[in-house]
């Protein structure tokens, strides 16, 4: 494999993983029977989410080439 397309790999995997994880902070209160995070911690983890969202998308687009060709 390419060393570049592992890193746009890499940097993918890596913003799906927080992306999820981040998600799962903002949704496990009200819909897994948890408490509410606090608003700070909110925050964070809303924070956390729209950075993984960002990462998977600019990883995936560098990885698969899209735009790149005119």
């Amino acid at each position: 494999m390419n060393p570049v397309r592992f890193v746009f790999a890499a940097v993918t995997s890596l913003g799906l993983a927080v992306a999820v994880g981040a998600g799962f902070f903002v949704v496990r209160g009200p819909f897994f029977g948890g408490t509410l995070l606090d608003p700070v911690p909110l925050f964070g983890a809303l924070v956390g989410f729209v950075v993984g969202l960002v990462l998977f998308v600019w990883g995936g687009t560098r990885l698969l080439g899209i735009g790149a060709r005119i």
